[in-house]
């Protein structure tokens, strides 16, 4: 079955929206050291992906309106959605056991 999707960005928002169930269902599965490490390593992929992001505005670069920044978009808008599941679900845990 295919999908349409007007751009690289919807695409990967959707596939963000479409996976998060699963990847909570994961993450709850996890312990709490094994959370941390998900949370940590979501975060350092996210840094990578924003720091691409920066770098072509800091080049006079505007990557929101450029069509070779449409994967990039796409790509930080599904690491964000893959790293706020963890960090989610981590605020969520260190404030049941506090």
């Amino acid at each position: 079955m295919a999908i349409e999707f007007e751009s690289l960005q919807e695409a990967a928002q959707e596939l963000a929206e479409d996976v998060g169930p699963h990847d909570a269902a994961g993450l709850k599965a996890l312990s709490d050291t094994h959370l941390r490490e998900q949370h940590d390593a979501r975060e350092e992929l996210f840094a990578f992906v924003d720091d691409l992001w920066e770098n072509a505005k800091t080049q006079g670069l505007d990557p929101a309106v450029r069509a070779e920044y449409a994967s990039l978009a796409g790509l930080r808008d599904l690491v964000t959605a893959l790293r706020d599941n963890a960090a989610d679900l981590l605020t969520e845990r260190e404030a049941s056991s506090a």
